[in-house]
């Protein structure tokens, strides 16, 4: 017997290894992911009898950068003073083919699935292809980020996208839903397919460079009394409106100006839809309207 457990305690080493590698396999092949839910998660409860949600905190960076994908739900990303991340995934309610025809008010559950990986400059946050039968399900996403940080390659293939309270970089794209930018600083470029973008843009400096387009849908871009820029906006088949004098009469389909003795580049462009250059909400207070360099 005792020669035999040497061997013995190989095969249990082996055996262990392999299950190692099935709970460590990535849908990338290669490592650094994690994948929520998680063994540990799913033994957390529902927040409600209508859904399920998730959590995540990880270790983050001020000034790296993050970003996101998620094809269908609502995306929301807020500012706060901590030196991490805090995901919170959750999916409505999905009701079955079978319940709807049969008129039941009963749902199922969709636990959602985010894929994390941490990388050498940030994070990636993503939720995976949905390749399962009958509607995608709806994956909302709440993040508390750095103020300092990069946002880019956000994508949205359809929901809205609001962000707040942060300054840096800002790269974004909705093919279908609005975007909300409030209380930002840094140079900022987005893309809205079908829907209307407001962005509020706090601290405008040399060197930042602010571009808007919207395929179908308006643009509000809101900016500090005392700010200068160079304007190009464009809206074919809308108009242009400004608060401030751009030295263009208004309202135009075409403007190209400048906000006082001018200063970095702003484009605007909605293919259908109008173009509104308004005065700040006012929230000036503490973030990046005093940190932004």
């Amino acid at each position: 017997m005792k020669k035999a457990l040497p061997w013995l305690s190989l095969a249990v080493l082996i055996g262990g290894l392999s299950a190692s590698c099935i709970l460590m396999d990535n849908p990338e092949g290669e490592p650094g992911w994690r994948t929520i839910p998680d063994r540990e998660s799913k033994e957390r409860p529902a927040t409600a009898a209508t859904g399920t949600e998730f959590r995540d905190s990880v270790d983050f960076e001020p000034g790296g950068t993050l970003s996101l994908e998620n094809d269908y739900g609502d995306v929301r990303i807020t500012g706060w003073d901590r030196d991490s991340v805090r995901v919170v995934a959750k999916t409505a309610a999905v009701e079955s083919e079978r319940l709807r025809s049969a008129r039941e008010s009963r749902v199922r559950d969709v636990t959602p699935r985010v894929e994390i990986r941490e990388r050498a400059d940030g994070l990636l946050v993503r939720t995976p292809t949905f390749e399962g039968t009958g509607d995608p399900p709806e994956v909302s996403y709440d993040l508390q980020v750095p103020s300092s940080i990069d946002l880019t390659g956000i994508r949205i293939s359809e929901g809205n996208l609001s962000i707040s309270d942060v300054f840096g970089r800002l790269e974004a794209s909705v093919d279908k839903g609005d975007l909300s930018v409030e209380n930002f600083s840094g140079s900022l470029q987005a893309t809205v397919g079908t829907g209307d973008a407001d962005v509020e843009v706090l601290d405008l400096r040399e060197g930042d460079e602010i571009t808007i387009s919207t395929r179908r849908g308006d643009i509000v871009l809101r900016l500090e009394q005392g700010v200068g820029a160079i304007i190009e906006a464009d809206a074919p088949r809308g108009e242009v409106l400004s608060d401030f004098d751009l030295g263009k009469r208004l309202p135009a389909s075409t403007v190209k100006g400048w906000i006082g003795q001018g200063g970095p580049s702003i484009i605007l462009r909605a293919s259908d839809g109008r173009i509104e250059i308004v005065r700040a909400r006012g929230n000036a207070g503490p973030g990046p309207t005093t940190t932004h360099k």
